[in-house]
């Protein structure tokens, strides 16, 4: 999916400038396009609130008029926190994502004190809003692209969950069902069952808790030494 680019309408103040070039350096994301910006990009407050991704502000494009700055784009979302007196489709920020695919996207945002007019919204093909508390809707600039970015960023992998193994890796079946045997055994010698007849499902309820946990190498050898142990 092409990276969708930033435009930020009459933005106003380096901070929140900042906190934006941040946010996109976070997801990835290099074209910042400014539509008569309030503040300047080399703001030392801005650079500062960049916190090391000052080379965004530095390559973004001045733009004297938002049709200007749109006019090369495929698709434009424009943000808002309330629903306004036009026929636009709204969307959630996940809801959005998979429109982009394939296209050159621009996603708008407006100044902090007011927002995008209507006006400004006329120009988008379709409007992004982000749930919140409908009694505290107003969100802070760089905190609406960090939630919509992370959206967008999320879509470019499929990985969840994952687990850190560090130096070791997962156990093999070979390995797993050595320790099964080396348990039963010794759970055997102890008379562990008692019932013998309730013995089958017994091991099936031990075995089924291993299998779920998913356990390492390092943590098998671990085990093998707790029995060990337990032994002695």
């Amino acid at each position: 999916m092409n990276q969708p680019i930033i435009l930020l309408h009459q933005v106003q103040l380096a901070e929140n400038l900042g906190a934006v070039a941040r946010a996109m350096g976070n997801f990835g994301l290099k074209q910042l396009r400014l539509i008569q910006p309030k503040c300047d990009p080399d703001d030392p407050k801005a650079i500062a609130m960049a916190a090391g991704n000052e080379r965004v502000l530095e390559s973004a494009s001045l733009y004297q008029s938002l049709d200007h700055a749109v006019g090369d784009l495929e698709l434009v979302f424009a943000t808002t926190a309330a629903e306004r007196e036009l026929i636009k489709e709204y969307y959630t920020p996940r809801a959005a994502i998979p429109l982009m695919s394939g296209k050159k996207v621009g996603l708008l945002f407006g100044p902090e004190r007011t927002g995008l007019s209507n006006e400004d919204l006329s120009v988008a093909n379709h409007i992004i809003t982000i749930p919140v508390n409908p009694d505290f809707s107003s969100l802070n600039i760089g905190q609406a692209v960090v939630i919509i970015l992370y959206e967008w960023y999320q879509s470019q992998t499929d990985k969840d969950t994952w687990l850190h193994l560090g130096d070791t890796k997962p156990v093999s079946q070979k390995e797993l069902q050595n320790f099964f045997k080396l348990l039963e055994a010794e759970l055997d010698l102890v008379n562990f069952w008692r019932v013998p007849h309730k013995k089958e499902k017994m091991w099936q309820n031990i075995r089924a808790a291993f299998l779920r946990m998913q356990p390492t190498e390092q943590e098998i050898r671990t085990l093998y030494g707790a029995i060990q142990a337990i032994k002695k």
